[in-house]
C-alpha cells in the first residue's frame, strides 16, 4: 500500500488523513481555528506521521483538494501540499472539491456537492452515484443562493456549511477519506492548480 496523505483545505473545516500499510483504516485529523490554515495543515501532518511512526519522507503521495471553495483555504491546501512534495519528494494529485464531497456518500442514487460561496451562496453541482468510486458529474458547477437550494434532492456539504431547508445526506466518510478513496479509485487527476469558480457580476450596467 501507498503511503498516502490527503489535505482538505478549502472548507468551513480542514482535514488532514493519513493511509499507510500498518493501517487498518485511514488516521484523520479535523480542525477548525484561526491560525493560517499552513500551519495548522503542517501540524496535522506531523501527528499523524508521528502517530503512525513513520518519517516524513515515507509520504509517497500528497492529495489535496482544490476548490471552489474558500481562496484562501485553497492556495493554503494546495502550497502546503507542493512544500511537503517538495520536502519529501512525494507525488501531488489534486481534485476538485465537489467531486470530493459528492465521494463522501454510499452509492447508488444521486446527491447534489455544495461548497461555501460568497455570503449565502454556495458552489454547487449535481452528480450520479454509481457502484465504483468515482461519482459522475450531471452537470456542470453552479452558484446558487442557499434560500434556493431546497426541493432539489439530497445535498452533501461539510458539516458547517449552512444548507438552510435543503435535506442533507448522510455522509459514509470524512472529506478527506474521501479524497483518498478517489485517488485509490481511478479518478483522473485534475491540474495541481486553484479551481475557482466566477459567478455574474454584482452589479448591473447602467442603462444607457
Amino acid at each position: 500500500m501507498t503511503v498516502r496523505l490527503a489535505i482538505v483545505a478549502c472548507g468551513p473545516q480542514l482535514e488532514v488523513a493519513l493511509e499507510s500499510p500498518g493501517q487498518a483504516v485511514a488516521s484523520v485529523v479535523r480542525l477548525a481555528g484561526v491560525s493560517p490554515r499552513s500551519t495548522l495543515v503542517l501540524a496535522a501532518v506531523d501527528l499523524l506521521v508521528e502517530d503512525a511512526g513513520l518519517a516524513p519522507t515515507a509520504v509517497e503521495r500528497v492529495v489535496v483538494s482544490r476548490g471552489p471553495g474558500s481562496f484562501t483555504g485553497i492556495r493554503s491546501g494546495i502550497a502546503t501540499a507542493l512544500g511537503l512534495a517538495a520536502a519529501t519528494g512525494a507525488i501531488v494529485r489534486a481534485y476538485d472539491s465537489l467531486l470530493v464531497q459528492a465521494a463522501r456518500v454510499t452509492p447508488p442514487g444521486e446527491v447534489w456537492a455544495a461548497q461555501p460561496g460568497r455570503r449565502g451562496e454556495v458552489y454547487a453541482r449535481r452528480f450520479g452515484l454509481g457502484e465504483g468510486a468515482v461519482p459522475i458529474a450531471l452537470a456542470p458547477i453552479e452558484i446558487l443562493a442557499v434560500a434556493d437550494l431546497g426541493g432539489r434532492g439530497r445535498w452533501i456539504a461539510p458539516d458547517a456549511l449552512d444548507l438552510g431547508t435543503a435535506e442533507r445526506a448522510v455522509p459514509c466518510r470524512s472529506a478527506a477519506e474521501a479524497l483518498l478513496r478517489l485517488d485509490g479509485g481511478g479518478a483522473d487527476p485534475q491540474p495541481v492548480e486553484p479551481l475557482y469558480v466566477e459567478g455574474p457580476p454584482i452589479h448591473r450596467a447602467a442603462p444607457e
